[in-house]
């Protein structure tokens, strides 16, 4: 068919296979060893808040001063893959991969796709993302969400006339991803003030345009 054809060639082109690359690179360094320590302090305070019926992880988050969103995948990801060490830290693994991705789109938007790749590549192997990457903690999946509305209000914003279809599900993108920030990190206010900053900035230079 034509739409297998079209996925087809976009293999052939090597741009794809160095993303692809980068993406295992990725992965590969988040789930090294990723067990080789026991959980610590917070890390075990996610996991037992994981166990929890949904209404105690609620008010479990409450005590935790962070929003119950990581704690309610977290339980889903526990009842899928497991409650070891490896299991628990691979859902922020997981994020983390994700959200190399979404540094590829936004660098390739903004800029260019060579940008984009070198974006990709550095999120992948740059010491504080793997960290957090392989850590039971909610902080890998605020950088997902931080990637994600970002990247849907950047294309949002470029596509500006295009189809409607498109900017609704780029809309769609931005509000959910942004929901997800605020359930995750109390601290996610700051992304959106980040991104409106960015808008402002978009505004003034198309203001300046002839």
């Amino acid at each position: 068919s034509h739409a297998s054809a079209g996925w087809l060639d976009k293999f052939k082109q090597p741009h794809v296979w160095v993303l692809l690359g980068i993406l295992v690179l990725a992965a590969l360094l988040r789930f090294y060893k990723i067990d080789a320590q026991s959980l610590w302090y917070d890390e075990g305070n996610s996991a037992r808040i994981a166990e929890r019926s949904l209404q105690l992880i609620v008010e479990g988050a409450a005590g935790d001063i962070h929003p119950p969103l990581y704690y309610i995948g977290l339980k889903d990801w526990r009842a899928l893959f497991g409650e070891g060490e490896a299991a628990l830290r691979s859902f922020s693994a997981l994020c983390g991969v994700l959200t190399v991705w979404f540094a590829y789109l936004i660098g390739r938007d903004l800029f260019r796709r060579r940008v984009g790749l070198i974006a990709a590549f550095l999120l992948a192997v740059v010491p504080f993302a793997l960290y957090y990457g392989q850590e039971a903690r909610m902080y890998a999946l605020l950088a997902l969400c931080a990637a994600a509305s970002t990247w849907a209000l950047l294309r949002f914003w470029i596509l500006d006339f295009g189809s409607r279809m498109k900017r609704i599900t780029l809309l769609g993108l931005y509000v959910v991803a942004t929901a997800a920030g605020l359930w995750t990190q109390y601290a996610y206010p700051f992304v959106m003030i980040a991104q409106g900053v960015c808008v402002l900035l978009f505004m003034s230079r198309d203001a300046r345009a002839p």
